[in-house]
């Protein structure tokens, strides 16, 4: 019953997260977990729009990598899901998004230095940018890992917005903010830039 509860939270945030428009339709949704007990995680699957996921669609994995359940095609992101579970002992949910303007400066290969006070309290720090690499390849998980350090969010060069939390809800709340945080920084950027004297 707890898992069940846990799984339609899941679910409920996914479809938060395409209402936000913080991820859009298919392969392009990017990808989330949420660690269900300390052995355990569920996480979304592969291709599946996320108005469309049910509870029984949703993948369940152990820590190790093996699958408890697969009715769903997996996530290629799942290695990097699980190394970073691996990690972060105090991780408990990742959200992983192609939003348009943290996606931005991924793409210019930019991240976001310590210039909002907000900055602190969601992200602990700079979002820094992770080296390029495939989404499944063990040098990924590793820059990841060393990039994200102690933080709450990580850029990954051409790719997207990686953002970690205590709590599902921490963790959906730093992606809306990260992905704010990113509209205004490209705004201030064509301004004319900005003051890093915080």
């Amino acid at each position: 019953m707890i898992q069940n509860q846990q799984i339609l939270s899941f679910i409920q945030t996914a479809r938060k997260l395409k209402r936000n428009q913080l991820v859009s339709e298919g392969c392009n949704k990017g990808s989330m977990s949420l660690l269900i007990d300390e052995n355990t995680i569920a996480i979304s699957p592969s291709k599946l729009d996320y108005d469309e996921l049910s509870v029984e669609q949703v993948n369940i994995m152990n820590i190790d990598g093996t699958f408890v359940s697969k009715p769903s095609p997996a996530s290629r992101d799942s290695s990097f899901h699980l190394a970073i579970y691996q990690a972060r002992k105090d991780v408990k949910a990742i959200i992983h998004t192609h939003s348009t303007y943290a996606t931005s400066l991924a793409l210019v290969n930019k991240g976001i230095p310590y210039i909002t006070v907000g900055m602190k309290f969601h992200c602990k720090g700079s979002v820094d940018i992770v080296p390029f690499d495939f989404p499944d390849s063990p040098g990924l998980n590793e820059q990841i890992i060393k990039h994200l350090s102690s933080k709450n969010a990580v850029l990954i060069q051409n790719h997207g917005l990686i953002c970690v939390g205590q709590t599902l809800a921490d963790c959906y709340e730093t992606t809306e903010f990260v992905e704010d945080l990113s509209e205004s920084y490209v705004h201030a950027l064509l301004m004319g830039g900005v003051d890093l004297t915080l």
